[in-house]
């Protein structure tokens, strides 16, 4: 085996120790409505949703749907005093419109606290690793 392939295996291990002892939080790409910003299989990092604007990519667990989704900030609405995140994929062709004129969120946006973070990015890099998602998606799957 090549040092190269010890590290790279070193480095997966560390990242799932790290998210099983909560100390990092990561999820899992399933579909193309983020490619290019993530592939399907991808395994993204996210942390709490303090300062969240337009532009950034929040995780949300859709209150129409029941399923978790990892999407674009497109506007930002206040109503009763609540903030609310009106979402959308960066695919335009499978994501033409917003998620409040599709049915995965409420028509006002989806309400701050059903998002689960923001993810990672550094000055507008995006922290994933391509196909290790598969790994999780293969196991909630199981379980």
């Amino acid at each position: 085996m090549k040092k190269s392939d010890v590290l790279i295996v070193g480095f997966i291990v560390l990242i799932y120790v790290l998210y099983f002892s909560n100390v990092i939080s990561s999820a899992s790409v399933e579909g193309v409505s983020m490619y290019p910003a993530f592939q399907n299989g991808a395994l993204t990092f996210y942390t709490s949703t303090h300062n969240v604007s337009i532009g950034d990519i929040i995780i949300y667990k859709s209150p129409t749907v029941g399923a978790y989704v990892i999407h674009r900030v497109v506007s930002v609405n206040y109503y009763d005093g609540e903030k609310y995140y009106v979402t959308q994929g960066v695919d335009k062709i499978s994501n033409p419109k917003p998620d409040n004129q599709i049915g995965l969120e409420p028509p006002y946006g989806i309400p701050s606290n059903l998002v689960l973070g923001k993810v990672d990015e550094y000055h507008g890099i995006i922290f994933s690793i391509p196909y290790l998602g598969y790994i999780s998606v293969l196991l909630n799957s199981i379980i």
